[in-house]
């Protein structure tokens, strides 16, 4: 740009030359230091850049999940009683679907502490849960009625004190499904069960607490 590096400024994707008009895009640039062979190699390929973002303040949502769960011991089936919610989303523009969300999150959270998991084959490595045929998604009858409320707690660091309200039913849900199956199953000294809780691992701790118990 036929200038010095400290008289050139950076705006709105563009190189400038400050107090003109003569300027050059960023993809121009990218672009001649993937393709010019007569640039210094430091300077050749693929542009790269770091910064560091200092954030003022934090904002930090609430929220309480809590389930209520039953298990048939004598199978393992975990069934899915009752589900109660509040999130912050700070500012609600759209209540109705930010319900949609809250709800869509707890079912992908309720899938994934009791249905989804990824199966290899050992010797091959093939995957085995590949499709919807052999996936364990969550379906309605899995499912119970939530109860769901929101809380509007403005964010702080957003101009219209809105927040993501997505995540808010999936984080939770993990927790509370697995900490419900435990809490159902203390009576046999089950202490843990990992995720997902299928049938077979649920009815398998059964069992090796019964066992243990036994000696």
């Amino acid at each position: 740009m036929e200038t010095a590096a400290a008289d050139i400024e950076f705006k709105d994707g563009r190189f400038a030359v400050k107090g003109t008009n003569h300027a050059v895009g960023l993809f121009d640039v990218a672009k001649a230091a993937a393709e010019r062979t007569d640039l210094p190699e430091d300077l050749r390929g693929p542009l790269y850049a770091a910064c560091d973002e200092t954030v003022a303040e934090a904002s930090y949502p609430y929220g309480a999940h809590c389930c209520e769960v039953e298990v048939d011991a004598e199978t393992g089936r975990v069934r899915l009683v009752n589900y109660v919610a509040v999130d912050d989303v700070g500012r609600a523009i759209n209540p109705l679907i930010i319900h949609g969300q809250v709800h869509g999150g707890i079912a992908q959270g309720v899938g994934q502490a009791l249905l989804e998991h990824a199966h290899y084959d050992p010797e091959s490595g093939q995957m085995l849960a590949g499709s919807l045929m052999d996936y364990a998604m969550p379906r309605a009858s899995d499912l119970p009625f939530y109860v769901t409320e929101l809380s509007e707690v403005p964010s702080s660091t957003h101009p219209l004190g809105i927040r993501p309200a997505g995540e808010g039913g999936t984080v939770p849900a993990l927790a509370v499904v697995i900490n419900a199956v435990v809490d159902a199953l203390s009576e046999f000294g089950v202490r843990h069960v990992e995720m997902p809780a299928t049938p077979e691992k649920v009815w398998r701790a059964i069992a090796e607490a019964r066992a243990a118990k036994a000696h």
